[in-house]
């Protein structure tokens, strides 16, 4: 199922807490819009791109990444941006994208 992005706004528009993946720091995210979601770790703050995020949706609906959150972080590096892949594939395993 493609990424809905109203539905990634609605859930993260007024922030919420994420269970981090396995070996990453807790992260807050801090609200979304039409073009990103926004993060907050103790350390930075950052924002993913809506493009990115439905792009990494698209290959992994196509069967041309894995699922797993891990293996995951490399391929969105190499596929898709190298844009804080383990935030992204936070995101997504909390959007129910990622094991």
């Amino acid at each position: 199922m493609p990424l809905n992005w109203d539905t990634v706004v609605e859930r993260y528009r007024d922030g919420a807490k994420i269970e981090p993946i396995p070996g990453s720091s807790t992260l807050e995210v801090t609200g979304a819009d039409e073009d990103s979601v926004y993060i907050k770790h103790r350390l930075w703050k950052a924002a993913l791109s809506r493009q990115n995020l439905e792009k990494a949706v698209m290959l992994l609906e196509e069967g041309r990444m894995v699922r797993r959150s891990g293996d995951f972080v490399d391929q969105y590096r190499t596929m898709v941006a190298d844009e804080r892949p383990t935030t992204a594939a936070t995101v997504l395993k909390d959007l129910g994208y990622l094991n």
